[in-house]
């Protein structure tokens, strides 16, 4: 198979290296609007390379393409491959604002391309063995913190430009929470005002409390003042409490008379590219763990954080389709 690149920057580049150790595919063109860093990652590859996504989509002859570019930078990148029938990784998030991935999703649809997002947390072992303690037991609470320190790049300190930390970090863990307890109605939220830091346009801290559709009820901490990195996830149930620990690996916590002490080390950009390409070379959408429809639900639940936090009102959660 042969695959595009729109993007290639540190995360483009992680991703590249994962396509190149899948048997059956290689990177054959690779877009930037830095033309030199696409030349870069590039020619080690022999694949061409672009500075306009428009040359690439009418040079290249791709089975599949991986966008992974700023929030900012979203325009018809996606919407270009789908009308070619060319299926499409999409870097979380998969678009700066709910209206713009709305527009994008009616063009994934029509086409019927495969899509896969990168929400990466999905793909960890630890994320799969919850799931399989949690299938046959009712949960009520999810607690969960992602804190870290500022955005390396310089357009992650402006809302519009990122989304801010909720949008382009925390992302994981309110993804994680619908993951593992179903999709969101409504939510309320409060945050700081810049407490921490002056570099950012938006709140360095925010809480928010999340309420599915099931009855379940989920809260959420992020902050950008942490000099360590903490993305962590609590369950609690029928007589259970696990702990996900994401940076770590590990799980652990209980299960009934069940001790749980559990640790798998995985390769989770690995293993999203790898799922992501089965599921082209399959032809089989349901492959993947997270299609461009539901991380775009995942997107609508941090916008209304973001909202709920600002305007100091319970808000519910923009209506998207569902695939």
């Amino acid at each position: 198979m042969e695959i595009g690149f729109i993007g290639a920057g540190k995360m483009a580049g992680t991703l590249m290296e994962k396509v190149d150790g899948y048997d059956g595919a290689r990177v054959t063109a690779v877009c930037d609007v830095d033309e030199d860093a696409a030349r870069e990652a590039a020619e080690p590859r022999e694949a061409a390379a672009y500075a306009d996504h428009t040359d690439l989509y009418e040079g290249a002859d791709l089975d599949a393409v991986v966008v992974a570019i700023p929030p900012f930078a979203y325009d018809d990148q996606v919407t270009m491959a789908a009308e070619r029938g060319i299926d499409v990784f999409v870097e979380k998030p998969v678009a700066l604002r709910v209206e713009q991935g709305e527009e994008t999703l009616d063009a994934i649809e029509e086409a019927g391309i495969v899509s896969g997002t990168g929400y990466v947390f999905r793909y960890d072992g630890i994320t799969e063995r919850a799931r399989e303690l949690l299938e046959d037991r009712e949960i009520s609470l999810l607690a969960g913190r992602y804190w870290s320190g500022l955005l390396a790049s310089s357009w992650g300190n402006e809302l519009e430009l990122s989304g801010g930390e909720i949008v382009t970090r925390t992302t994981h863990i309110y993804d994680m929470a619908r993951y593992l307890a179903g999709d969101v109605d409504r939510v309320s939220a409060a945050s700081t005002d810049r407490i921490g830091t002056e570099e950012i346009d938006y709140p360095d801290a925010t809480t928010a409390t999340l309420e599915h559709e099931n009855g379940v009820v989920t809260t959420v901490s992020s902050g950008v003042t942490s000099p360590t990195w903490t993305a962590e996830l609590d369950v609690l149930g029928d007589d259970l409490h696990l702990h996900l620990d994401y940076p770590s690996q590990t799980l652990t916590g209980q299960v009934g008379p069940e001790a749980i002490d559990y640790h798998a080390p995985t390769d989770r950009y690995g293993r999203e590219i790898e799922t992501f390409l089965e599921a082209v070379e399959r032809g089989d959408p349901d492959h993947v763990r997270s299609d461009y429809a539901d991380a775009l639900r995942t997107l609508s639940v941090n916008w209304t954080v973001i909202d709920a936090a600002a305007d100091g009102e319970p808000a519910a959660v923009g209506e998207t389709r569902r695939s």
